[in-house]
């Protein structure tokens, strides 16, 4: 304690005030950024803070980046909802006729022996002019919704409007979202028992859920059989690729750092799809 006690004495001797200015510049310095981390950390935001000392200026920037000035990479999700399932092949009646206003004659009137309601939603990194939202199917595609929201859906173009294994729908807006909703009808007919999605550019995350719990016994009669990333229809072996059941007869497949063009698929495995297990009578 002596000796501390002489070095202060010394240091304020009038020969050392200099430095002495300079040493509380730089305490209070520390001080400032640490008081500036701290409250970086409490609020979870990047901050920038300038203050005069005297004749200094100090500048301390830092922290975590605001989310909100990151891009976001692209996402896609496709959750699909069976409502209805039944070989149409031994179930007599269709659980109900459909009308799809977008097609002509006769094909407006589907009666319906299976039902799936897809819900895809994307996520651009940016605000952009929209493409036209593909759907396609072996049964009949009747899209109902796009968000951005159009109370009419238009298609890319007249002549695809009228075939109904397939459609294009149209946003016709600038947004960085995009949610597109429609009935595939009889789409899971003849062994077609398979469901995907693909990455319209290189993707973050690729995600597909299929929901049977509205089907009787499904979690009996439905069983996931395979998963996998097709690329240019070659299976791509990655250890980014993950499925599971998550909850009663409800399916998920994952894939993140999906590249452009890739295709998640899952393809289940109905049994004794010959009866009349799913009929639902």
């Amino acid at each position: 304690m002596e000796t501390l006690g002489k070095f202060m004495i010394a240091l304020m001797q009038p020969g050392n005030w200099p430095f002495l200015v300079v040493f509380a510049v730089v305490l209070v310095g520390l001080a400032v950024f640490l008081a500036f981390w701290i409250t970086a950390y409490v609020k979870k935001e990047r901050l920038d803070l300038s203050h005069k000392f005297g004749p200094l200026w100090v500048h301390v920037s830092g922290g975590p980046n605001d989310p909100k000035t990151q891009p976001r990479p692209f996402q896609k999700l496709l959750y699909v909802k069976v409502n209805f399932l039944a070989n149409r092949k031994t179930k007599a009646s269709p659980f109900y006729v459909r009308t799809v206003d977008r097609l002509d004659g006769p094909d407006r009137a589907v009666p319906v022996f299976d039902e799936a309601v897809y819900y895809t939603l994307k996520m651009f990194p940016e605000k952009r002019t929209l493409a036209p939202e593909p759907d396609q199917s072996s049964g009949v595609v009747d899209p109902r919704l796009v968000i951005p929201w159009l109370s009419q859906l238009s298609f890319h173009n007249d002549m695809a409007r009228r075939v109904k294994e397939m459609v294009d729908i149209e946003a016709k807006a600038d947004s960085d979202t995009m949610l597109t909703v429609s009935h595939f009808l009889n789409g899971l007919q003849a062994g077609n028992q398979d469901f995907c999605t693909f990455a319209d550019e290189d993707a973050e995350s690729l995600r597909i859920i299929v929901d049977f719990s509205s089907i009787p016994n499904a979690a009996d009669r439905i069983s996931l059989g395979k998963c996998e990333l097709l690329v240019e229809n070659r299976p791509v072996d990655t250890d980014d690729l993950k499925y599971q059941r998550c909850g009663e007869s409800v399916y998920m497949a994952h894939c993140k750092d999906a590249k452009k063009g890739s295709l998640l698929k899952m393809d289940f495995t109905f049994k004794d799809w010959d009866g009349v297990a799913f009929s639902g009578d």
